[in-house]
């Protein structure tokens, strides 16, 4: 990811979370916030983020690791599928 793109996608995160922030607020003014669902982690440095991104990248890990020993094709569609979402949302 070059830095334009990282800029680029930090900028949308930003607005997302904005969005979202604005919605909260006016949901708590209308006095309806007691059934809101929280539908993107608000904080920039979410643990469970980082949690999950770790997690991903140790099963990808584990899995190039033994590709040669289960030659399955469902394994690396797995495989690879996990590396492009990890790489989404780096």
């Amino acid at each position: 990811m070059t830095v334009q793109e990282a800029l680029n996608q930090s900028a949308q995160e930003l607005q997302q979370q904005l969005e979202e922030h604005r919605r909260l607020l006016v949901r708590a003014i209308e006095g309806d916030a007691g059934g809101i669902e929280i539908e993107n982690c608000l904080l920039l440095a979410c643990p469970h983020k980082r949690t999950l991104k770790g997690v991903l990248a140790e099963t990808i890990g584990v899995l190039e690791e033994t590709r040669k020993a289960f030659k399955s094709k469902r394994l690396e569609v797995l495989r690879k599928k996990l590396i492009r979402v990890l790489a989404e949302n780096a």
